[in-house]
């Protein structure tokens, strides 16, 4: 059918997005903060996700976490995250739990986003 996308099974999707973080450069990954994981799958009855946020070095720091939409809407579907994590010296992981709303309707796999940020300069970190 014309203009619609094509059928991709969600593992095919991890499976790559994984491959694509694995193949990244150690000098294109960011040195200060990164997740443990870059995927996960929720169910709407879960009522939560709990992201862990690696502070890599281990000293303390700040940054900036926030949920971006993409088929699953903040308010909608789960409630946005828009926090800046302080870490302390010694300190190397904390995290960020993001409420998900459940309701009685099926709906098809939806996505969305966690992203870091500098706290200061509101800019997306690289890697």
């Amino acid at each position: 059918m014309a203009g619609k996308k094509p059928i991709v099974a969600k593992y095919e999707v991890i499976k790559l997005e994984h491959a694509q973080a694995d193949a990244l450069e150690d000098k294109v990954k960011n040195p200060l903060y990164g997740f443990k994981c870059l995927h996960y799958s929720v169910s709407e009855s879960s009522q939560k996700l709990t992201i862990p946020i690696l502070n890599k070095t281990g000293k303390s720091g700040s940054v900036r976490v926030k949920t971006v939409d993409a088929e699953a809407k903040a308010g909608e579907d789960f409630e946005a995250v828009d926090r800046v994590l302080e870490f302390k010296n010694g300190e190397s992981q904390q995290q960020v739990d993001i409420i998900i709303h459940d309701d009685d309707n099926w709906e098809p796999d939806e996505d969305f986003f966690v992203q870091l940020f500098d706290p200061i300069n509101d800019l997306e970190l690289d890697g």
